[in-house]
């Protein structure tokens, strides 16, 4: 079947369930035609501020589909088609909203854009007959068109986003997908983190994010609604870790800390690495408390403030005040239940983080290594070549080479 056939096919299908319209772009993002009735209407809001453009660059550097957003809270899966050449054609699909908004609503959002008052009148129409598909659909069907266009199966941490004003984002299953899932998907997932299966909680998130349907947890606003469902993820692994063996002031600290840096993320990126990095933390956490039943209660105290500080200045002085002992004291304790010095405990756990920021984010090393208080980026450097046998270059050259052989 040719892809023009499949296309249709697939139209055909989504309209049986959503009215969903195709769009087909050439790789200059000269519109050669599309399915919806209001084309003039839906070309003018798609093409307010850079979000043609922006997704012409995108595509020409990515395979993978892209989902938009609009400042009206229209949102466009947009997937390019490639051959030997490079960029050969980019389809969109859509619009259509995540939450219901009212006439008020999208009227006053309307009124700061400049429209004229015969593409608000045309555009009120239109908006009526829109379809709400969560976001959890939405990619979903992102996937599907993906697979007609390319052939190719992707997950949805494969997926990215964009908003006016933002780099292109990963579509992260830790940020963006349905954290509620079906009841047994999320019991699954409260097991795992009671149990420290980090490997296997990493898994079913991603098949989470393709579960159900999120719900309405906010009034329109994506990044609102993205930012409510990691903070009720954090609520049910706080519960979860403590059921598993955490200390109860431990995971209500380590609730507070991370509800406080969703709220201080201004992308999805920042939610996402936020949102990831909450999860391995109460798991890997729970998993230590498994491992190390016999860690007494001033060195257990020391290592949780220490993993909750890794970016902060942190002395034996303050982990002495922490333990209630002197610092001689607490730094030979801590040696003989932990098998290693606080300060040497503190240098691992950061080369650990800045091994998933190096990962997970497009940050400068220079930047990675300040804000992990190495003196300079020559000894972070050292020390990181010392532990993992490479540079902090090489690990990120070779996550970004991993990453594409599993695409591919």
């Amino acid at each position: 079947m040719v892809l023009s056939d499949r296309l249709e096919l697939f139209h055909n299908m989504l309209q049986c369930c959503h009215t969903l319209y195709l769009w087909a772009y050439d790789a200059e993002m000269n519109l050669l035609g599309s399915s919806c009735p209001e084309e003039s209407t839906v070309s003018a809001l798609l093409s307010i501020g850079d979000r043609l453009e922006s997704t012409r660059a995108y595509a020409g550097a990515n395979r993978a589909p892209l989902l938009l957003s609009n400042e009206m809270g229209l949102m466009w899966i947009a997937d390019p088609e490639r051959d030997e050449k490079g960029l050969r054609r980019i389809y969109i699909l859509g619009p259509f909203f995540m939450d219901s908004v009212s006439a008020n609503t999208l009227e006053h959002r309307m009124a700061g854009m400049g429209l004229s008052a015969a593409l608000q009148a045309n555009a009120m129409r239109f908006f009526r007959a829109l379809p709400v598909i969560s976001l959890s659909r939405a990619l979903e069907y992102a996937s599907m068109l993906h697979y007609c266009i390319c052939g190719e199966r992707i997950g949805v941490s494969d997926m990215n986003y964009w908003e006016s004003g933002q780099a292109v984002d990963s579509v992260s299953d830790a940020g963006t997908g349905d954290l509620h899932g079906t009841y047994e998907a999320e019991q699954e997932m409260l097991r795992m983190v009671r149990e420290g299966d980090w490997q296997s909680l990493k898994g079913h998130m991603d098949r989470m994010s393709t579960l159900g349907t999120l719900g309405k947890l906010s009034n329109g606003d994506v990044m609102r609604q993205m930012r409510n469902a990691v903070e009720a993820c954090i609520t049910l692994f706080s519960r979860a870790a403590i059921e598993g063996g955490l200390a109860p002031e431990v995971s209500y600290t380590l609730t507070d800390h991370y509800y406080q840096r969703v709220e201080a993320c201004a992308s999805i990126a920042e939610l996402t690495d936020v949102s990831m990095t909450m999860q391995e933390d109460f798991v890997q956490r729970v998993a230590r408390c498994r491992q190390n039943p016999a860690l007494s209660k001033p060195v257990r105290a020391c290592i949780d403030y220490i993993d909750l500080h890794l970016e902060d200045d942190l002395t034996l002085q303050t982990l002495a005040g922490i333990s209630g002992y002197s610092e001689y004291y607490i730094s030979k304790r801590f040696k003989k239940e932990a098998g290693e010095t606080p300060k040497e405990y503190l240098r691992k756990k950061r080369l650990e983080r800045a091994k998933f920021l190096l990962r997970a984010s497009n940050a400068d090393i220079q930047k990675i290594s300040e804000r992990l208080r190495f003196y300079s980026q020559s000894y972070f450097s050292e020390m990181f070549r010392k532990e993992y046998g490479i540079t902090p270059t090489q690990w990120r050259e070779q996550a970004a080479q991993d990453k594409i052989c599993i695409e591919t």
